[in-house]
Formats: structure tokens, sequence, C-alpha cells
């Protein structure tokens, strides 16, 4: 029997709101994948960008999926003590899925700029890559993306699922007009974010008062 693919969509998600949570959703359904896993990012502690701790994050993406049952949590990226390369996780959850097909999902602009990616000849040995496009949009990719798409773009949903990695597939996504750094922003002058998240974790923020 074939083993249906697994999605994996990484980002910092400080916090994750709803921008994050009904594109992944609307991913997880029509690539039918087996779920879908969010993968929050590691943080330096120091770094500027950083407005909660690794913890709070993860808490709030545990929130965000409870009662979702196409989307799960992977807290490897957290578990480090330093930030690693895509390449490096993928070997990881490799090992550990030895024989699922694995779709890593990014968005059109770290499609732009992969061939900058750490040892990117080597990513697409590890999994499918899933592209997020608003419909309609038509990506500028330099030559060496160019020929990385002629020799691996497919439009066949069933190639991510017959075959273990090796794919691209552009996969048209809704798109919301929301961000982390708005809801930040919006959060630190009083003013409501209340739609722009779900209640779990709109609850926890007040709670903890984050981003304030």
């Amino acid at each position: 029997m074939k083993v249906k693919a697994i999605g994996f969509l990484g980002g910092s998600f400080d916090p994750i709101h709803n921008g994050h949570l009904l594109p992944a959703i609307e991913v997880a359904q029509r690539l039918q994948l087996n779920t879908l896993f969010l993968m929050p990012n590691h943080i330096a502690p120091h770094k500027a960008g950083s407005h909660c701790n690794a913890q709070q994050r993860s808490e709030m993406v545990e929130l965000a999926v409870q009662g979702i049952t196409a989307l799960q949590v992977d807290r490897r990226e957290l578990n480090r003590d330093s930030a690693s390369y895509t390449i490096e996780t993928l070997k990881e959850i490799r090992l550990e899925y030895p024989d699922t097909p694995i779709c890593f999902i990014m968005g059109m602009d770290s499609l732009i700029n992969f061939n900058s990616w750490f040892q990117w000849q080597e990513i697409l040995n590890y999994c499918h890559l899933v592209i997020c496009a608003r419909p309609g949009w038509k990506g500028e990719f330099n030559d060496a993306v160019n020929a990385l798409l002629k020799t691996h773009q497919t439009i066949s949903i069933s190639d991510l699922h017959a075959l273990q990695s090796g794919k691209i597939y552009f996969q048209d996504t809704t798109q919301f007009d929301i961000s982390s750094t708005l809801i930040r922003n919006n959060l630190k002058h009083h003013k409501s974010v209340k739609n722009l998240l779900p209640t779990p974790v709109f609850d926890y923020i007040e709670r903890h008062q984050l981003y304030q």
C-alpha cells in the first residue's frame, strides 16, 4: 500500500495567526496530505526579531492547531541550540520517515532566492518542494531556478504521493493580508487583533501580556 505524503511548513510564528493557519489547512486538503506539520523556526534569543521565547511560540502553535486533524506541530528546530539549515532538518526528517513522501512547503519569495540556500542542489533528494502562490502570480526566476524547474516541476498531485522526493509543485493558495508584524504593532498600540488570530492564541497573548 502506498504511504500518503506528509508536509512541513516552517515559520517564526511570532505569533501564529489566521494568515498562517488558513492557507496551511487549504494546502493540506488540496494536496491530500496525511499530516501537515507546522515547524516553528529557531530564533536566537539575542536576535532583535524575536519577541517571544521558543516555549511561548511553541505553545501558541499548539493552541492554534488544536482540533484541526490535518495539522500537527514539529518542534525539532526549536529544540536546537542554534538555527539550522533546511537541508539538515530534511535529512533528520527523512531518517524518521524513510518510506514516506515528504513535501516541504514554502512561499514564492523563497523559491526566487532558492539557489542562495545552503546545499540547495541537495534539497530535492530529501523532499518535494510545494510552492504556495497567490492565484495568477508568475515569478521571475533566475537561470539556476529556471533550470531546476525545467527538470523537476510537476503539475500532478499524484506525483507527490507516488514519489518520495524530487518534484516541485505550485499550489495556488488564498492570500490573507495579515502579518505577525501587523499583529505585534496593533497589540503594542492597543488596537484590536481578535479577528486575526485563533481565539485560543488571542487568549494566550492576553493572559501572558505578550507583545505589549
